[in-house]
């Protein structure tokens, strides 16, 4: 059996890495914040939840006005004779009035409502902006990690003329150089699949920018760990005073206890005052002092709101609203703790990764360095330095992992924090 080696010219890999390495380099940096300012001014669901709240906003001048007044003509087919002539035409005229207080407290009951509807776009905001910076990091590290397995194909490179070397003067096996051209195959295939697996967060992040999905998307840099400059218990009291949906909880109780408030005025007499005026005919057999004179009648009225299961039954509906309120926002306090909780302990667990792996990588690299040493000299140990290239790799890419994680975490919890 014959074993064909490939002697390759290792100027050209290099070359190939290079030229990689430049055509997915960025020309122009696109930071994450000026990402997501450029996202959320973009994104038609927040511009149409902001419609929403404008829509919600005109409720409150349309239930604040007097009821329309009622105009009213009336004939006598058999006219009523009066002492001054008959009665010929009747023109009225009546205006309703509810008891006082009531037409503005439905105007603030609507605007509450409306404030309900307004942080709905906050809300959105905050969940939107963790998809994109989610979608980001998951860009960032698959690039991120193509680089590091294009930094390390000039070392394979290196080795395998090393190895060509040795098997030349007899002192290493045709295996040697085998390996090495295995492990490069694997990353120049692990290449071609990151190349595909981009394209997945590429497209969410287009999606949220409006734009086509495979337009590129540039990162800036590298990115340092992660940092959380807050303590675990205020962050717990800044969300439960600024969260949008709490505070949509909020307003919601308080729209509650506005229509009780709304459902006693509504519970009281209204008013009603009018006027008529009754064209009256002249009479003709007799002569008498304001013969024909018009009549002119004026009226008022109350309504009499004796009826009243509906108001009890309003006043328990809106009581049994703001206590279920209150049980949502037991849980999602119970929620946010909870996934504070688990952003902390992931934010934690990736900041002991990166300590410990760079320690491991620093170790691997002068097991390395000694192993090329006795490598170089005596053809020795190659199993063992290509196993430890294959570490050092491994390690650079935990590490990245590591940063992305730390990254994410922070991203979750910030995604419970509403900065006004």
């Amino acid at each position: 059996m014959v074993i064909q080696i490939r002697y390759p010219f290792k100027w050209e890999k290099i070359l190939f890495v290079v030229l990689s390495c430049g055509l997915s380099a960025p020309a122009l940096a696109q930071p994450l914040p000026e990402l997501i300012d450029s996202a959320l001014l973009r994104q038609p669901e927040l511009m149409a939840l902001e419609k929403e709240y404008q829509a919600a906003l005109e409720r409150a001048p349309q239930v604040s006005q007097l009821p329309n007044p009622e105009v009213g003509v009336g004939g006598f087919p058999l006219p009523v004779e009066t002492r001054l002539g008959p009665q010929l035409l009747r023109l009225g005229a009546t205006q309703g009035f509810p008891w006082p207080g009531t037409l503005p407290g439905r105007a603030e009951l609507e605007n509450t409502k409306a404030r309900a509807v307004y942080e709905q776009i906050a809300a959105r905001a905050l969940e939107l902006r963790y998809e994109l910076e989610q979608a980001y990091y998951q860009l960032y590290a698959i690039e991120k990690r193509q680089e590091i397995l294009r930094r390390n194909l000039p070392l394979l490179v290196s080795l395998e003329s090393t190895a060509l070397a040795k098997v030349e003067s007899g002192k290493a096996s045709t295996a040697d150089v085998l390996r090495v051209q295995i492990r490069q195959e694997e990353l120049e295939q692990e290449l071609a699949i990151l190349q595909r697996e981009a394209l997945k967060p590429l497209a969410i992040l287009n999606r949220l920018l409006q734009r086509p999905p495979a337009t590129d998307v540039r990162m800036a840099g590298e990115l340092p760990p992660a940092r959380l400059p807050f303590r675990q218990d205020s962050l717990l009291a800044a969300i439960r005073r600024t969260h949008p949906k709490l505070r949509q909880l909020d307003w919601q109780q308080e729209a509650a206890r506005q229509a009780m408030r709304l459902n006693e005025l509504d519970g009281k007499p209204s008013f009603g005052l009018g006027a008529d005026y009754i064209f009256v005919g002249p009479r003709n057999d007799a002569n008498l002092n304001a013969n024909g004179r018009d009549i002119v009648q004026l009226r008022a009225s109350v309504s009499l709101p004796i009826y009243r299961e509906k108001f009890e039954a309003k006043e328990r509906e809106e009581q049994l609203k703001i206590a279920a309120l209150e049980d949502r926002k037991q849980d999602l306090n119970a929620r946010f703790e909870a996934a504070v909780a688990q952003a902390y302990a992931d934010f934690e667990t990736a900041q002991l990764r990166l300590e410990l792996y760079a320690r491991q990588r620093r170790l691997t690299q002068s097991a390395i360095d000694i192993l090329q040493e006795a490598y170089s000299a005596q053809g020795r140990s190659f199993d063992e330095l290509l196993r430890l290239e294959s570490e050092l790799i491994e390690y650079d890419l935990k590490r990245l992992s590591a940063v992305v994680a730390g990254h994410l975490a922070v991203a979750r919890i910030n995604q419970l924090l509403w900065n006004q």
